[in-house]
């Protein structure tokens, strides 16, 4: 009797595709797997105050090539339990290879095909790092299964035959070519570092958009999706963009004057965000009656009125705008969920909370990782932030 099971298992971000690949070789011989569990590496996920909503999942017709037929091993294995399909899963998803078919005869499982793929999530929530083996269908015979995993094209270097994609090789260029690129239509990109982490260009991604536009890589990671939130189409989302860069040459041409050093400019464009954006009590009183752009730069720069997004996207564009390098950080503040910046200055990447300081306060203006850890109103993966920091630095 024949099981076929399935289903698209990896998304980055909110966006998912499907890519077909061809199966393994019919084993010659069995042997007794013994199994090697690994390791548990909890998944990170970052929040923030103002999500935007889901798109609808992507798709894309690309064929991808499986690593030669060469690498793949050739004998059967008798899986003695749910243990033994989960090591051998890792093994071949750590060395790019598709997994030996495997006796489950004596397995313990009650519905091989979904067992097998639940044992893949689990796998992908241990092992993000292996989130490039982005999808995996099981198929049982007579007690025989076979896996075919399919990988990101940019971990194997075989891409479809043809494949055209705009060539990005660390994250600042991924960021700048979602920046550059927002429309209707997907772009596609052709990854040339196979080291790239997926969690990682995800969370790049989040950076570009300006609140307004969701950017996020295909499951197979060759192409960049762009989405709008609930009720704006993303025409509505590139002419609010324009509109807030252009307020944002207009400020900085108001506060930034020549001869001033990198500080100084950090100083003058903080100090006319915290003292003229106010917040926007109605995320509290009344969320509904809220206006999407609160969380976006145009609702600090044209409205005057922002929560942390808000606060977060207009610094960050204005400090771009006067050739300053910054990110927003995800976080919470006083356990709330919360958004601020990290910019370079002089060398240095350092914090600030526009919305903490509103008002003038001016008590979270670069501080250093250590120094904002220590006033205990942050909390955030701070590893995250570094990673994403000294990959810009070095673009």
């Amino acid at each position: 009797m024949n099981t076929r099971f399935v289903r698209s298992a990896y998304a980055l971000g909110l966006a998912a595709l499907l890519l077909t690949a061809a199966g393994c070789s019919q084993p010659s011989s069995t042997v007794e797997l013994t199994a090697t569990p690994a390791p548990t590496v909890p998944v990170q996920t970052d929040s923030a105050m103002e999500p935007t909503p889901d798109p609808a999942p992507q798709t894309t017709e690309m064929t991808s090539l499986l690593p030669p037929a060469t690498t793949m091993p050739e004998q059967a294995l008798r899986a003695l339990s749910p243990d033994d399909i989960r090591a051998e899963l890792v093994r071949a998803m750590q060395a790019l290879e598709q997994p030996r078919q495997m006796d489950i005869t004596e397995a313990g499982l009650s519905d091989p095909a979904l067992d097998v793929k639940n044992l893949y999530y689990k796998i992908l929530a241990d092992l993000p790092e292996l989130r490039y083996a982005y999808d995996l269908t099981a198929e049982t015979e007579e007690a025989q299964l076979t896996c075919t995993v399919r990988y990101m094209p940019y971990k194997t270097g075989q891409f479809s035959e043809g494949f055209a994609g705009a060539e990005v090789g660390g994250l600042g260029e991924l960021i700048a070519l979602a920046e550059r690129s927002i429309g209707e239509e997907p772009v596609s990109v052709r990854l040339t570092d196979s080291s790239l982490d997926p969690d990682e260009m995800a969370r790049a991604l989040q950076q570009a958009g300006g609140g307004f536009v969701l950017c996020s890589l295909s499951a197979d990671a060759t192409q960049i999706t762009f989405s709008a939130p609930m009720g704006y189409t993303l025409a509505d989302c590139r002419d609010a963009l324009a509109e807030a860069g252009r307020l944002a040459d207009e400020v900085v041409a108001s506060v930034v004057t020549p001869g001033m050093t990198q500080r100084q400019k950090a100083e003058a464009l903080y100090d006319y965000v915290i003292m003229n954006v106010r917040y926007d009590q109605r995320y509290y009183s009344d969320r509904s009656g809220m206006p999407y752009e609160s969380q976006t730069a145009l609702g600090a720069l044209r409205d005057g009125t922002a929560i942390c997004g808000g606060y977060a996207h207009a610094l960050k564009l204005l400090l771009e705008k006067a050739g300053i390098p910054c990110v927003n950080v995800t976080g919470s503040y006083y356990g709330e969920n919360h958004m601020w910046n990290c910019a370079l200055i002089d060398g240095q990447w350092l914090y600030l909370d526009a919305t903490a300081d509103r008002g003038g306060l001016r008590s979270r203006f670069l501080l250093t990782g250590d120094e904002l850890s220590a006033l205990g109103s942050h909390t955030w993966k701070r590893e995250q932030v570094e990673a994403l920091t000294l990959a810009l630095a070095g673009a």
